[in-house]
C-alpha cells in the first residue's frame, strides 16, 4: 500500500488547520459581533432611561424648591407668576409621561394643589393688606385714647372711660397681630369683655368712637373676621404646600424605581455578556488545541519550530482578545519567513491595540468632563456652526430663554429661536449683548468665537440681579423716608402742643386775647401746612397744576421779587433766551423753586457776590441754572444735599427741606436736576424740563372704540374722556369679554397692560391689529416696559402712555396715530 506522503499529509494536516482557524476566526468574529451589538443596544436603552429619570428628579426638586418659596410672597402679582412656573414645571412632566402610568396621578393633585396654594396665598395676602390698614387705624386710635386718657383736667369717670376705650382698641390691635386663630379668640373674649363695661349712656365724643371700634371688629367685614379668613387660607395653603411635596416626592420615587431598573438590566446583560464571552474562549480554546494535536501528529518528524511557534502566537492572541495588553513575543524568531511575520504582525497589531485603548480612554475622559462642565454651568450654553445654527446645548438653555426644550431640536438658529421667544435686544455693555422679554425678564448674551468656525454662547439670566438692584434702590428711598419721619413726628408735636395749649388757654382768657390765641392757632395750622406741601414735594405726591407757559416771561415776572429779597451785596445777574421755551408745569412751584434756589445761593455767600439766574434750551430740554460765587460745597456734604433735614447751616436755621422740595416738584413735572459744586469756587444748581414744542392738538374724532380697563377709577377716567369723541365706546373689564368683542371692527383700542393680574394688554393689542388693517392701539400702564414688542411689527399704528390717562396726552398720541397722509409727507419734508 502506497503510503501517503510527508507533502500530502503535510498539506491536510494546513487544510484542517485552515478549517480549523477559520472555525476561530469565525466562532470570534460572531461572539464579539453579538457581545458588541448587545452592548450597543443596553447602551442606548439604558442612558435614555436614565436621562429621563435625571429629568424627573431635577424637575422635582425645583418644584419642591419653588412651592415653599410661594408662601413668602406679598404681592398678588407674584404669586400668580410663581404659581404659572410651578404649573408649568408640572405641566412638563405630565407632557412627558404616557397615558396610564401611574405618576399622572399624584401630578394631577399635585397641579390642583398648587393653583390652591397660588388661590389661598392671594385671598391672604390682600386680607393681609387689610388687617394692616385696620392696625393702623387702631394704633393711632390707641394713642389718641392714651392721650384722653391722661389729660389731668377731666373727671375720673371720663378718664377711666377713655382708658377702658384704650384697652379696647389694645386688643382689637393685638387680634390684628395675633399669629393664630386661638390668639385671635382669646383678643376677642377681651374684646368682648370691654365692651361690655361701656354699654349705657356715653358722652358723644366717647360714643362715636366706641361705634368705630365696633365698626372695625364685628361684622363679615370686621377685623376678627379677617383675622379668622386670613389665617384659614393660611392653613390651606399650607396644607396645599404638603401635598404638592407629596407629589414632588412621588415624582423622585419613580426617578429611583427607573433608575434602579435601569441598573438591573445593565447587570443582567453584563452577566450575560460575560457568560458568552467565556463560552467562546472555552470553544476557542478547544479548537486551538485539536489543531495543535492535529498539527503534532500529521508533522511529527517536522521540527516542533513551527508547531511552537504558532501556539505561542496563538496564545498571545487569544490574550490579547481577551484584553491582556501585557502579552509579549520574543524578537529574532523567524527572521525573514512566515513566522517572523507572523511575530512581526502580532507585535503591530499589539502597538495598535494599545494606542486604540489609550485613545479610547483620553476620549471617555474628555466626554465625561464635556458632560460635567456642560451640566454643571448654571447659565445657558450653545455652541453654533458657521450658520448660526445651534449644534449643542446645555440643559439650562431653555429654561434661560423660557422656551420649550423642544423648540431646540433639530438645529434651529439662535437668533430665530430669541425673537420668536419674545426677546429684545438692548444696548450692548462692553461686549455683553442685553436682551429683555417683555420688560419682566432681563438676560445677558456673550459669545467668543471658536478657533475652526462658529462660536460658544453664554446667556445668563439677570432677572433676579435687576430686581435686586431695583429693591435696592426702594431701600434707599426708605431710608431717606424714615429719616423724614422722625423730623416730622417732632414738627408736628409741636404744632399740635401749641394749639393744644392755646385751647386750654382760650377757655378762661379775655376776649382780647381769644384773638391772639387764635392767631397763634392759624399760625401753627399754617406751619403744619407748609410742612406737608414741602413733604408731598419731596415724595412727587404733590397735587400740581401744571399750565402751558413761557420760561424766560416767568422768570422775568420773578427777577424783581428775587433782586428783594437777596442781600445788597450780593448782584444778581439775569441771562435769558428771546426765543420763546414752552414747558408744562405749574407755575405757583416753579416760582417758588426758583426764589428757594436764588435764596440759598445769596446765604452762601458770605460777602459780596454774585448770583446767576440763565434761561436757555439743551437739546430738547428747558434749562435753569443759578449759579453763585460763594463757599462751594465739600463732597461729603454735596452728597446728602438733598436730602430731606440735611442742613448744613452752623447757626441751626435752616429746616433742611428746601432742595428736597425742589428735587421732589422737579422730578413730579417730568425734569431733573444736578447740582455741582466745589470748595471755594461756588455751587450751580441745574434745573431741566420737558421742552413742549407746540400746544397740544385737539382731539380728532373717532369711530367704533374698545376700552380696556379693570380698575374702577381708570375705567371711569377714560369713559369720561373718550365719550365725546368715540362714534360707538366698548367698555371691557377683563380679556376674555375684550376678545369677544373684537369680532367686530374697532377703530382704535385703549388697554390697560395687566389685566386681573395677568400681562395681556400686548396680546389684546396685536389681536386687533392683526385682525383689522385700519385699527390702531394705545397700551397705558403705571409701570410701562422699557421695550414695546409691537413697534416693529405694527409701526405708527401703536404707542404706549403711562397712567392716569389725560386729555392732552391722549391728544397727543391719537394726533400721531391717526395723522393724515400729508401730515406725513409734510414731516419728512
Amino acid at each position: 500500500m502506497k503510503r501517503v506522503s510527508v507533502r500530502s499529509r503535510l498539506l491536510v494536516a494546513l487544510a484542517l488547520l485552515a478549517v480549523a482557524v477559520l472555525t476561530v476566526g469565525i466562532i470570534a468574529w460572531g461572539a464579539l459581533t453579538r457581545g458588541n451589538d448587545r452592548m450597543d443596544r443596553l447602551l442606548g436603552e439604558t442612558l435614555t432611561g436614565v436621562d429621563q429619570a435625571l429629568t424627573l428628579s431635577r424637575q422635582a426638586a425645583d418644584l419642591a424648591t419653588l412651592a415653599p418659596y410661594l408662601l413668602t410672597l406679598e404681592s398678588p402679582f407674584r404669586i400668580a407668576q410663581e404659581g404659572q412656573a410651578a404649573t408649568a414645571i408640572v405641566d412638563g412632566l405630565l407632557a412627558g409621561l404616557p397615558q396610564g402610568n401611574p405618576l399622572r396621578a399624584p401630578l394631577a393633585i399635585t397641579r390642583t394643589a398648587i393653583a390652591e396654594l397660588v388661590r389661598d396665598t392671594s385671598l391672604r395676602a390682600g386680607l393681609r393688606d387689610r388687617t394692616l390698614r385696620l392696625n393702623a387705624e387702631l394704633a393711632a386710635a390707641e394713642r389718641r385714647y392714651a392721650a384722653q386718657s391722661a389729660r389731668a383736667t377731666a373727671p375720673l369717670q371720663e378718664r377711666q372711660d377713655w382708658l377702658v376705650l384704650q384697652r379696647t382698641a389694645a386688643a382689637l390691635l393685638g387680634a390684628g397681630r395675633a399669629e393664630n386663630l386661638v390668639g385671635v379668640g382669646e383678643f376677642q373674649r377681651e374684646y368682648t369683655r370691654l365692651i361690655q363695661r361701656l354699654t349705657g349712656q356715653r358722652p358723644a365724643a366717647e360714643a362715636a368712637e366706641l361705634d368705630r371700634l365696633k365698626a372695625i371688629a364685628e361684622g363679615k367685614e370686621g377685623l376678627f373676621e379677617l383675622r379668622r379668613v386670613e389665617l384659614a387660607r393660611q392653613i390651606g395653603a399650607e396644607a396645599a404646600l404638603v401635598r404638592i411635596r407629596q407629589g414632588a416626592a412621588a415624582v423622585t420615587a419613580h426617578a429611583a424605581a427607573a433608575t434602579s431598573q435601569a441598573q438591573t438590566a445593565i447587570a443582567a446583560e453584563r452577566a450575560s455578556t460575560t457568560t458568552a464571552i467565556a463560552l467562546a474562549k472555552s470553544t476557542l480554546l478547544l479548537v486551538v488545541l485539536a489543531s495543535a494535536a492535529l498539527a503534532l501528529v500529521a508533522a511529527l518528524y517536522v521540527s516542533g519550530y513551527v508547531t511552537a511557534n504558532l501556539r505561542v502566537i496563538s496564545d498571545a492572541m487569544i490574550r490579547l482578545a481577551a484584553g491582556d495588553r501585557q502579552t509579549k513575543l520574543p524578537r529574532g524568531e523567524g527572521q525573514g519567513d512566515e513566522i517572523g511575520k507572523l511575530f512581526h504582525a502580532f507585535r503591530t497589531f499589539r502597538a495598535n491595540a494599545l494606542r486604540l485603548d489609550r485613545s479610547h480612554r483620553q476620549m471617555a475622559q474628555r466626554t465625561a468632563l464635556y458632560e460635567n462642565m456642560m451640566a454643571g454651568i448654571s447659565d445657558g450654553v450653545a455652541i453654533l456652526s458657521d450658520q448660526g445654527q445651534i449644534v449643542a446645548q446645555n440643559a439650562r438653555l431653555a429654561p434661560v430663554l423660557r422656551v420649550d426644550s423642544a423648540r431646540l431640536t433639530g438645529r434651529p438658529r439662535l437668533t430665530e429661536v430669541i425673537a420668536e421667544a419674545g426677546w429684545q435686544a438692548g444696548d450692548s455693555q462692553a461686549g455683553v449683548g442685553v436682551l429683555s422679554q417683555g420688560g419682566a425678564h432681563h438676560a445677558e448674551l456673550r459669545e467668543s468665537p471658536l478657533p475652526k468656525g462658529g462660536s460658544v454662547v453664554l446667556i445668563s439670566d439677570a432677572t433676579e440681579r435687576r430686581q435686586l438692584e431695583d429693591r435696592l434702590r426702594q431701600i434707599q428711598r426708605i431710608e431717606a423716608l424714615g429719616k423724614v419721619s422722625g423730623e416730622v413726628a417732632h414738627d408736628f408735636g409741636n404744632i399740635l402742643s401749641t394749639i393744644s395749649g392755646s385751647l386750654h388757654l382760650m377757655d378762661t382768657a379775655p376776649p382780647e386775647r381769644q384773638g391772639m390765641l387764635r392767631q397763634t392757632i392759624a399760625s401753627a395750622v399754617d406751619l403744619g401746612g407748609a410742612l406737608t406741601g414741602r413733604l408731598l414735594a419731596f415724595a412727587r405726591r404733590q397735587h400740581l397744576e401744571p399750565e402751558l407757559l413761557d420760561l424766560p416771561v416767568l422768570v422775568d415776572g420773578i427777577v424783581d421779587l428775587v433782586s428783594l429779597a437777596l442781600p445788597d451785596r450780593v448782584e444778581l445777574v439775569l441771562k435769558t433766551t428771546p426765543a420763546p421755551l414752552l414747558v408744562q408745569v405749574d407755575p405757583g412751584q416753579l416760582e417758588s423753586a426758583i426764589l428757594n434756589l436764588c435764596l440759598n445761593a445769596g446765604q452762601a455767600i458770605a460777602g459780596a457776590g454774585r448770583v446767576t439766574l440763565a434761561v436757555s434750551q439743551d437739546q430738547g430740554q428747558a434749562v435753569i441754572e443759578v449759579a453763585d460765587t460763594g463757599t462751594g460745597m465739600p463732597p461729603e456734604i454735596l452728597a446728602h444735599a438733598m436730602e430731606p433735614f440735611f442742613t448744613a447751616r452752623a447757626d441751626g436755621t435752616g429746616t433742611g427741606l428746601g432742595l428736597a422740595m425742589v428735587y421732589g416738584f422737579i422730578r413730579q413735572s417730568g425734569g431733573d436736576i444736578v447740582i455741582t459744586s466745589a470748595p471755594g469756587k461756588g455751587t450751580t444748581v441745574r434745573l431741566t424740563l420737558p421742552l413742549q414744542l407746540a400746544a397740544p392738538a385737539a382731539l380728532p374724532a373717532l369711530g367704533t372704540v374698545l376700552l380696556v380697563e379693570d380698575d374702577v377709577t381708570d375705567r371711569k377716567a377714560a369713559i369720561a374722556l373718550l365719550t365725546p369723541l368715540a362714534h360707538s365706546l366698548q367698555v371691557a373689564t377683563d380679556a376674555v369679554d375684550a376678545m369677544r368683542r373684537l369680532s367686530d371692527p374697532v377703530a382704535l383700542i385703549i388697554t390697560d397692560l395687566s389685566l386681573g393680574g395677568h400681562v395681556d394688554g400686548w396680546r389684546l393689542a396685536e389681536a386687533a391689529l392683526a385682525r383689522w388693517p385700519e385699527a390702531r392701539g394705545i397700551v397705558v400702564s403705571g409701570h410701562l416696559p422699557v421695550v414695546d414688542p409691537l413697534s416693529s411689527r405694527f409701526p405708527g399704528r401703536i404707542l404706549t402712555l403711562p397712567k392716569p390717562l389725560t386729555a392732552d396726552a391722549l391728544s397727543g398720541v391719537l394726533a400721531i396715530l391717526f395723522r393724515k397722509p400729508d401730515d406725513v409727507k409734510a414731516a419728512h419734508r
